[in-house]
């Protein structure tokens, strides 16, 4: 008998995390959002969830009253998210829920003691590792300790997992102290070794592929930036598709995988630069490799021509077919990195980010256009998660409680 694990994701963003666990067979029946716009988006591809729209501490406060909507101690196998770590200093069961100087990390933490579940999963950036030198990700294993539970960490590469994204994430797992803790998936595709900034002095927990293709491990292709938008018609700076089919049958099987049943795409629009920065942008040439180091003096940034080198040559890059996206980050800001079209001239649009994190096409981000890059943005890539997820069920399923 299959018993489906129950999960609640607390910051739970526009819903990639939740959206990978369940496609791996986790029922995700609570979750929490405080951005509306996220929080719709969230609403609108999880129907069957409950979905609170409050400040964590506040839900948290309602929790322990007893609120009827919510779960209570032992109802929930599996808490989830991301809470930004700035402000954790440490967790402390003693301190009052009304404290000002709690973190979110902190209420995630206060969620976990209450609520008692199995296992914990949590994501973040790389950054959080070096956050004072170290010291947030060790007093936060220390707080798991703490509350009961032994705690695993992998730091992993999105591209290894199918996605056409340089994206690395920091995962951490927490279990009771008498449960086994799940392994991180192993890398299943090919991708471009890439440097993990702030991560030095955790090298053990980077999750990667060995070298080169063995007999053991028979990677499949990466997937390339061609593979991910080339099907999607063409727009304008600052334009969009007004009810234009797709330019072509889907040419690669993850073009296929997020198309799925849709007949034309939707929220392709992409942010209008300015005219200076167009002129950047036009000027910026069709090739592999094509960055700011490429404009002509009178367009190069000032501080970038006096501060810059190579080591910044994604700034104003162009992509191309063949090469794969830079981290989706929360607006796409040729200033920042390599955002351009690999053949028009403007920059990725909303459903261009969103390929590039592996949502489907029938995902529909709401909100304003800022906003909508911004849920992409902060997402965990539902592909990722869902290979997370499938690690769970495999060792959790028949162990939990």
């Amino acid at each position: 008998m299959n018993i489906r694990l129950t999960a609640f994701d607390l910051f739970a963003g526009c819903g990639g995390l939740s959206m990978g666990l369940r496609d791996a067979g986790i029922s995700i029946k609570w979750a929490n959002e405080y951005w509306d716009a996220a929080a719709d988006t969230y609403s609108n591809v999880h129907v069957d969830t409950e979905i609170f729209k409050e400040d964590a501490r506040e839900l948290y406060k309602k929790l322990v009253d007893g609120d009827s909507r919510l779960p209570m101690p032992g109802e929930v196998d599996i808490i989830t998210g991301g809470p930004p770590c700035q402000g954790f200093s440490g967790y402390n069961r003693h301190r009052s829920p009304e404290d000002p100087r709690n973190s979110h990390v902190d209420t995630f933490l206060d969620f976990v003691d209450f609520l008692k579940p199995s296992l914990v999963v949590m994501e973040n950036v790389p950054g959080l590792l070096s956050m004072s030198n170290g010291h947030v990700i060790k007093t936060l294993i220390k707080s798991y300790e703490e509350c009961g539970y032994k705690t695993k960490m992998g730091i992993l590469q999105a591209g290894n997992y199918g996605l056409p994204q340089n994206r690395w994430r920091v995962f951490l797992y927490a279990v009771k102290n008498y449960l086994p803790l799940p392994e991180f998936p192993y890398p299943t595709h090919e991708f471009p070794r890439t440097t993990i900034f702030g991560a030095k002095a955790f090298r053990a927990n980077v999750v990667r592929p060995p070298k080169a293709p063995d007999l053991f491990w028979q990677p499949q292709k990466t997937i390339t930036v061609g593979d991910a938008i080339s099907d999607l018609p063409k727009i304008e700076n600052g334009g969009k598709s007004n009810g234009e089919v797709y330019r072509s049958g889907s040419s690669s099987e993850y073009q296929g995988l997020l198309r799925g049943n849709a007949k034309k795409p939707t929220q392709h629009a992409c942010a209008k630069m300015g005219p200076i920065m167009f002129e950047r942008i036009a000027a910026v040439p069709r090739r592999p490799g094509a960055g700011w180091l490429d404009l002509p003096d009178h367009l190069k940034p000032r501080n970038l021509a006096r501060h810059g080198d190579k080591r910044y040559d994604n700034r104003f890059g162009r992509l191309h077919w063949e090469g794969t996206f830079n981290t989706i980050l929360t607006r796409p800001y040729p200033y920042w990195g390599r955002v351009i079209h690999p053949e028009q001239d403007r920059v990725i649009s909303v459903r261009e980010c969103a390929r590039a994190q592996g949502f489907p096409d029938s995902v529909q981000f709401y909100g304003r256009l800022t906003e909508q890059y911004k849920q992409i943005g902060n997402a965990v890539p539902p592909i990722l998660a869902k290979a997370i997820g499938k690690e769970i069920v495999k060792v959790q399923e028949s162990k939990l409680n």
